[in-house]
């Protein structure tokens, strides 16, 4: 029994306890074999010697409890006085502590023993009140966490006393129910029933799960608190003022973004969701998924809505704002998500449930053992399906998680849902620029920086937000703005290990068009301006079948595909984004295809020239696929070139292995072969920077199967070697060389 103090913290829980224990013992009949049950009566706290002999006294002669007592026989004296049958209990030397098993003893012996016990009981039981409990102006402050709770739940006078009951037993160890052998699933029911003097059927319906004590995840079905819940640990250490703020707030949209910072994703999406929130009714509440890569601003995108809409928001807290006084598990946030849902006015709200990633990934997965063994949280199906069926509020959820990841009865429940990508550059700058303005650091921070960062540091808005604080803390100036950016950004970006973007993508220095060797009948100059010509027009729908801008490099390696386009786009002033194959393939069933339709969109949303080097990775013909995978990965990219609205580039080094569908979706094919004697000699003088005689020009003809790549090659490896490698006599030893290794390119080995 925990031990009570005679000072108002205790005295309304020590009243509530022995009205509850009154009702019990004015209902029990039967025998209590367990003496725990009166352990109140035998606390030092509570019960004074003198005063309990005295109540015992009035009720029974010693001579009685003597002879039916194992207990008060033990502690038996020569004066005891029986003179007109009143015992003398006062003169008995018996101590506190066995009071609650003499008090068993006594109820057990008979029905008329039991009776006389029971308004022994009753009658002490107002004492101890009496002896206990303050009369005072001040407020217990259990007494007003428990009013707090029932306004706050909404309960009822059942519910109130059911939760009161609970709060008894949870907080004063009062747990110990007389211990007979009953069967039946009713048992715990009818406890409760005597305790707060209603019906079984009261309490069942208190309890059940459809209950609010139940739903707000306070008492399970017994009745006991859930060890965690916030309303328990509420009521161990809380303020009543505070109730509301441990399961949902009100978010501030005081610095929320303009809609139209949100560009595409506001012209495809806020119109129709804002109609669509509007026309929810009170019949049926809304759910609206968004998802996708972390950091692409779908929280701040929720914050724009709410403000478009002028209605309120309310975030359904995660415990940040009490980290020491208690932990939100899953269970907690669809409790609250509960009560919120309740509580908060519907025609003028909007519910936000962040990082609800725990909450949505149910266990109907197949890998449910691995994520225990791993930590992994979920929760179960039909919970979150049951809450995403109550909702009457308009609701957004974001989640991280990839859609493929939810169970299809959670997916198929959402009314509304948007992908977030991974940011692109041009959402980047939009944030870097009204990151900058929030920040007041347009005096320092230009709009053309604002454009280079977001190029070089691949971060989310999170990181940009961040950076900006500490260079606003650190009253950074024009002079020292973009070293202490980076300063900031570089540790950043490996901490959260996002790679640093590579400088824009430029031909090498001496590089030329002049000199190439292009089989075909347009010359390079002209697919030059064709490109160009296609992105000026690309913003307006000319002609429903304009023909598509997909260009196809093939030849050996070296001869300057590569090349080609990085001058492509830096003779356009484009992006170039460039993919391998093996950025694209992946072990999984479904993933490649996935990354190529990626690849395609993210090229699309910057303006950048997309050049999928070494394409026969991705296209080899399908006539050879051993799986359907491969048949797919194929018809996936196939399907991106011919609906793709941007500049794509593929080059191969193995035109032959190329699927044959895709050669009609060119709509350029340029054949780069090895250098003629005119280009051999014009990058020969332009890579050494030298002039040639006669005879080594002819020397130079001789050598067979000479690239571009070739010259670059020798002129590294001579760099160090001092002035004798300076010599063209050396130079054309080493493209010898080079070209004679090209003699095995077509011979085939086993092993090394």
């Amino acid at each position: 029994m925990q031990k009570f103090k005679n000072d108002v913290s205790d005295g309304w829980l020590i009243s509530q306890l022995l009205k509850f224990f009154k009702n019990i013992i004015t209902y029990w009949e039967k025998d209590i074999t367990d003496s725990d049950f009166f352990s109140i009566f035998s606390n030092a706290n509570l019960t004074n010697i003198q005063e309990a002999k005295s109540v015992i006294g009035k009720h029974f002669k010693a001579s009685e409890l003597i002879k039916n007592t194992s207990v008060v026989a033990r502690f038996v004296n020569d004066d005891i006085d029986e003179n007109e049958g009143v015992p003398s209990i006062n003169k008995m030397d018996f101590p506190l502590h066995i009071l609650d098993e003499l008090i068993t003893e006594v109820w057990n012996v008979n029905k008329s023993f039991q009776k006389r016990c029971r308004n022994m009981l009753l009658e002490w039981s107002d004492l101890i009140v009496k002896n206990n409990i303050c009369e005072c102006d001040i407020k217990d402050p259990m007494e007003l966490r428990f009013k707090a709770a029932c306004d706050f739940l909404n309960l009822d006078e059942i519910e109130k006393e059911v939760l009161l009951y609970s709060l008894v037993r949870e907080f004063t160890c009062f747990d110990d129910f007389p211990s007979v052998n009953l069967k039946g699933s009713n048992i715990l029911q009818m406890f409760y029933a005597m305790a707060i003097d209603c019906s079984s059927s009261d309490v069942g319906r208190a309890l059940s799960s459809a209950g609010r004590l139940s739903r707000y995840g306070v008492l399970d079905s017994e009745g006991d608190f859930i060890p965690e819940n916030s309303i328990r640990l509420f009521f161990a250490d809380g303020d009543a003022d505070m109730l509301a703020g441990r399961f949902f707030s009100n978010v501030n949209l005081t610095d929320t973004l303009p809609l139209d910072f949100y560009g595409k994703l506001a012209e495809e999406h806020s119109e129709f969701l804002i109609n669509l929130i509007k026309a929810s009714n009170n019949d049926k509440g809304l759910n609206i998924l968004f998802y996708g890569a972390p950091g692409t601003g779908k929280t701040s995108f929720v914050k724009t809505l709410a403000r478009e809409l002028e209605r309120s928001l309310y975030q359904i807290n995660q415990g940040e704002q009490y980290p020491q006084k208690f932990r939100v598990s899953p269970e907690n946030r669809m409790c609250g998500i509960r009560i919120c849902n309740e509580r908060i006015p519907k025609e003028s709200s909007i519910m936000l449930i962040d990082e609800a990633d725990q909450l949505l990934r149910t266990n109907a997965s197949s890998f449910d053992s691995f994520e225990s063994l791993i930590g992994g949280s979920k929760t179960e199906k039909g919970v979150i399906n049951s809450i995403l069926d109550e909702i009457r509020i308009p609701t957004i959820w974001i989640s991280n998680t990839a859609a493929s990841e939810l169970d299809d009865s959670v997916r198929r429940r959402f009314d509304y849902s948007i992908k977030f990508e991974e940011l692109n550059s041009v959402q980047r700058k939009a944030i870097w620029i009204n990151n900058v303005k929030k920040h007041n650091l347009e005096g320092i921070i230009s709009q053309s920086m604002c454009e280079v960062f977001s190029e070089k540091y691949l971060t989310n808005a999170g990181g940009i937000s961040l950076v900006l604080d500490n260079v606003k803390r650190m009253n950074a100036t024009a002079e020292n703005v973009e070293g202490m950016i980076e300063k900031l950004m570089v540790p950043h970006c490996e901490l959260m290990e996002i790679s640093k973007k590579d400088e824009k993508i430029l031909p090498a220095k001496d590089y030329s068009l002049e000199g190439l060797n292009i089989k075909g009948n347009i010359p390079l100059d002209r697919i030059v301006s064709a490109v160009k010509k296609f992105r000026a027009e690309k913003d307006f729908n000319i002609d429903s079948d304009r023909p598509r801008m997909n260009l196809l490099l093939w030849g050996p390696p070296g001869t300057g595909k590569t090349e080609f386009v990085k001058y492509l786009g830096s003779a356009l002033n484009a992006k170039v984004s460039v993919k391998m194959g093996s950025d694209l393939l992946s072990c999984y069933v479904g993933k490649s295809e996935k990354n190529i339709k990626h690849a395609f969109q993210r090229a699309e949303e910057e303006n950048a020239i997309l050049f999928l080097d070494e394409i026969d990775g991705l296209v080899q013909d399908r006539s050879n696929a051993a799986r359907s995978w491969e048949v797919t990965q194929v018809n996936e990219l196939l399907h991106q070139m011919e609906n793709f609205k941007g500049v794509m580039i593929a080059a191969t080094n193995f035109m032959d292995n190329l699927d044959r569908a895709i050669m009609r979706r060119f709509t350029f094919k340029l054949q780069f072969d090895y250098l003629e004697n005119a280009g051999k000699r014009l990058f020969f003088e332009k890579m050494f920077k030298t002039s040639l005689t006669e005879a080594e020009l002819k020397r130079l003809s001789q050598i067979n199967n000479l690239t571009p790549g070739d010259y670059r090659t020798v002129r590294q490896s001579l760099y160090y070697l001092g002035e004798d490698s300076l010599k063209n006599d050396i130079r054309l030893s080493e493209l010898e060389k080079e070209c004679s290794l090209k003699k095995c390119e077509k011979q085939h080995f086993i092993g090394f």
